[in-house]
């Protein structure tokens, strides 16, 4: 729906849209994802047999009439650098380009019905610098190389600026994008104060539901509203404020997002083609031609192979690299989790060993108090029962004082000694786990992992081979 509201409300979309549909729409405005394998195999495997039939055709014509052209170039050099007979030695370099003005003429009418007007300008200039090298191929034209190309410098810049331009728009479509979320909270109930900061307008709290058609048209005309796929909560983790998702989290999350940044790299990819080898080849030819240089022709096309293999190094990078880090991610994501877990099963052991050993000293603590007032007890009963016995006799109890023997005080101290040998026998230590292998404890922990937990991550482990496939097909 979104990108049906894009064509329509756009005038030029809408003119493109109502002239060729939907999919030539698509091939127009970008075609660099009409190109994209995946979308081309998607759209085959969906297609009918009559379809496939038809595509089929297309791809052999197209491709016959492609193939054509080299193939008479390469006739025509082979018989002027043999023994000089053939019939297309004397046949112009204009006329033998026929199947690439066919190919022009039918590019250049898809794209003036499509009104891509800075395409169409850049073919144009394209084809007329094929034309006036040809002119100067058959005789026609006299002036120097640096002259006749001068169309492809034209071309160059005009490409240069289309990316440039390409870049600015990606930018500023990326400044635009919002969720739902964000429109919601800090648009459609947005506080307003005046100067002094006191709220002069409180609104109602809206959804985007809530609007109307003249509303919505108004925050889509200033923003771009993205659609960020569900994420999968990470198990055991609570959903607070600091491990929640922030705005631009979410956004590059995005389909849109995704497609933007894609747009943007192949803007960058037409530049950097441009630098090299476009602009230190087209000068190396120039120079090598118009001044008659003896130049090994190895040589003069040296920026070509500099960026071929810069091209298969990239490609070869992405092929073979871009997997594994892929799954690198997820196993540095599951080791930081594990790690995690780690630390507050540590913490929780610490919390309960110390809690335990508050417990054992207070019990230690009563238990004495205990003894020491049992003591006491049996003290004052034998006080009590002496002093009776002092009523009946004050002079037994005069003499048993007197006769008291000297060693029973001693026998009391040595008793009260005794209780001090009763304290809490002191914990002791503990000894720690000996240091274990991070390779094995990390084998450890997925193996104890629980059922949502290896789902999670075997869902991470799935979207990581997805994503180094996708950049696998564009390495190759």
């Amino acid at each position: 729906m979104k990108a049906a509201y894009d064509a329509l409300s756009d005038p030029k979309k809408r003119q493109v849209y109502d002239a060729l549909g939907h999919r030539g729409m698509e091939f127009v405005v970008n075609p660099s994802h009409a190109w994209d394998p995946h979308n081309l195999l998607g759209n085959l495997a969906k297609s009918s047999v009559l379809d496939r039939a038809k595509l089929m055709g297309l791809i052999l014509v197209f491709f016959g009439v492609g193939l054509m052209q080299p193939i008479l170039i390469c006739a025509k050099i082979d018989q002027m650098l043999g023994d000089g007979s053939g019939s297309l030695v004397d046949s112009s370099w204009v006329a033998l380009f026929i199947p690439f003005w066919m190919g022009a003429l039918g590019f250049g009418v898809v794209m003036a019905i499509g009104k891509a007007v800075l395409p169409l300008v850049q073919w144009t200039v394209f084809v007329l610098g094929v034309l006036l090298l040809t002119l100067k191929w058959d005789g026609v034209i006299t002036a120097n190389y640096a002259v006749v190309l001068l169309p492809f410098y034209f071309w160059m810049g005009i490409r240069c600026f289309a990316a440039s331009k390409e870049m600015k728009d990606v930018r500023t479509d990326m400044a635009k994008m919002v969720t739902i979320e964000y429109i919601e909270k800090y648009i459609l109930n947005e506080k307003k104060q005046d100067d002094d900061g006191n709220d002069i307008e409180v609104q109602l709290h809206r959804t985007y539901n809530d609007l109307s058609d003249e509303e919505r048209d108004e925050i889509n005309e200033s923003y771009i509203i993205v659609h960020v796929p569900p994420k999968q909560p990470v198990p055991g983790e609570e959903d607070n404020e600091e491990n929640a998702e922030s705005d631009l989290e979410a956004i590059e999350r995005s389909p849109e997002y995704q497609e933007a940044m894609l747009r943007h790299q192949e803007a960058y990819k037409a530049i950097q083609r441009i630098v090299l080898p476009e602009i230190p080849l087209i000068i190396l030819v120039v120079i090598q031609l118009d001044m008659n240089k003896n130049w090994d022709w190895g040589v003069v096309f040296l920026p070509l192979w500099i960026s071929m293999v810069i091209d298969c190094c990239g490609g070869c990078y992405g092929f073979f690299c871009t997997s594994a880090l892929a799954h690198i991610e997820v196993q540095e994501a599951m080791a930081a989790h594990f790690e995690t877990k780690k630390n507050d099963e540590s913490s929780e052991a610490k919390q309960a060993k110390a809690s335990d050993e508050g417990k054992d000293t207070d019990d230690a603590v009563k238990s004495s108090d205990t003894k020491l007032v049992d003591k006491k007890s049996e003290e004052t009963a034998e006080t009590a029962k002496e002093g009776e016995a002092a009523d009946v006799s004050t002079k037994e109890v005069e003499t048993a004082v007197l006769l008291e023997p000297k060693g029973s005080t001693e026998n009391n101290i040595e008793k009260k000694d005794a209780t001090k040998d009763d304290s809490p026998a002191a914990f002791p230590d503990v000894g720690g786990a000996d240091d274990i292998d991070d390779d094995d404890d990390f084998i450890r922990n997925m193996f104890s992992m629980d059922d949502d937990m290896f789902q999670y991550y075997q869902q991470a482990e799935q979207e990581a081979e997805t994503k180094a496939t996708e950049a696998q097909s564009k390495a190759i």
